[in-house]
């Protein structure tokens, strides 16, 4: 996402002779900013690229500023032609359109964008391929974000996860198969696309647990595609995903979790027994992997669920088998995580859990504890929501229940 030359060749004779300053000053301005990323790209940290990237795009929208007033001022004078006017206008409208939704997810996500670089940031040579690839999938997530009262669209993310994960081909034969990342492929009807955290979760609370100040759970990475029956069973809270502690340099390995063993003897629909995949590994088509904070939040919320049940046995077991956590991250405010942990349960979260979180954040600062509690309050609320909505099997047993992409799953 390099920025274009501050003075289009075609337009610098429109430049008056009073603001050839000004565009000197712009210039600099730009081309300074504009070396600072290529030196910081590939020596930096993540948040020194990020800060010096949203003053790149700043400057550029000043030069862009000023060129609009220059080509109205052009137009005034008859310098510059209608034709020409409209079709300069369009295209600098075009450019300061995207430099504006770059700008506003950089500055409303930032924290979150500089954890997803640092997840993706081996499978690149330098930081700002790593940022192209994050902030696509950002911004073209947020543009489909549905109108506020419409349904999420649940087909849309369904073949972006796909896509994401390369988890569909067609076979020689031509049928059409998906991946589970538990099971292998499987017909088309059997595998669904889950959201690690529930699309009804979205809101400003969720934000703020976060440390941002927008988050879009539309993304690919709040996804993982699996067969529907053991989908509905993470819906349910009966399984959980968990790493393994990873060795230096490497990606950690994914563990899938029973969280309800009264259903270890029931099958899946897959030939596999819900036992069968407690510790079973999640096999992974490309390197692209789910971002760690939603699998880590997915996880917390099944472990305050579990407490708040009383289910004792599943936390013990989970303690004892190292299952806590093992890549600790700054993913979760830690003041509304204390909030949130009293209110769900009589029990505080284990400490480890604690070593997961941040206390300080850009540009989204901490609120008064009354106004934590006011969030905790509605999070929790839409945490309950949540989980009543879910309905499955309560036994746990795969049947020749199939289902396509097209229905909510939030």
């Amino acid at each position: 996402m390099a920025s274009r030359p501050p003075i289009p060749e075609r337009y610098s004779s429109i430049v008056p002779p009073s603001g050839l300053k000004d565009m000197e000053i712009l210039s600099k301005r730009t081309a300074s900013a504009m070396t600072a990323i290529s030196q910081l790209s590939t020596t930096s940290s993540t948040n020194d690229f990020l800060d010096a990237k949203i003053e790149s795009i700043s400057a550029d929208l000043a030069v862009n500023s000023k060129f609009k007033d220059y080509f109205e001022n052009a137009k005034k004078r008859k310098a510059l032609a209608d034709e020409d006017y409209d079709d300069a206008v369009k295209e600098l409208e075009l450019e300061v359109n995207q430099k504006e939704r770059e700008l506003i997810t950089l500055r409303r996500q930032k924290k979150i964008i500089s954890e997803d670089i640092g997840e993706v940031l081996p499978q690149y040579s330098t930081i700002e391929g790593a940022y192209s690839s994050v902030l696509m999938a950002k911004i073209m997530s947020a543009s489909g974000k549905q109108r506020k009262g419409k349904k999420f669209d649940q087909s849309a993310h369904s073949k972006a996860v796909l896509s994401f994960y390369g988890a569909i081909r067609r076979t020689d034969s031509g049928l059409v198969e998906k991946y589970c990342h538990l099971t292998g492929w499987q017909p088309e009807k059997s595998v669904k696309c889950a959201l690690l955290v529930p699309k009804s979760l979205e809101s400003d609370e969720l934000a703020y647990l976060f440390g941002v100040r927008e988050t879009v759970l539309s993304e690919p990475r709040n996804g993982i595609t699996l067969h529907n029956v053991i989908e509905g069973g993470l819906d349910n809270g009966w399984i959980v995903l968990v790493p393994n502690k990873p060795k230096t340099g490497e990606e950690p390995v994914w563990r899938c979790v029973l969280v309800n063993h009264s259903i270890a003897s029931n099958t899946t629909g897959t030939g596999l027994k819900w036992g069968d995949i407690d510790g079973k590994t999640l096999e992974f088509l490309t390197p692209n992997r789910p971002a760690r904070r939603y699998l880590y939040l997915r996880y917390v919320i099944t472990f305050l669920h579990q407490q708040k049940l009383g289910n004792v046995e599943w936390l013990r077991r989970v303690e004892a088998r190292g299952y806590i956590w093992a890549t600790p991250g700054p993913y979760l405010r830690k003041s509304m995580l204390l909030t949130l942990a009293r209110r769900i349960s009589d029990q505080f979260l284990p400490e480890v859990f604690y070593d997961s979180t941040f206390t300080i954040v850009d540009g989204c600062p901490q609120r008064s504890p009354e106004d934590e509690e006011d969030l905790a309050m509605g999070f929790d609320h839409k945490m309950h929501d949540a989980l009543a909505e879910v309905g499955g099997d309560e036994e746990g047993s795969g049947g020749e229940e199939e289902s396509g992409d097209e229905g909510d799953n939030d």
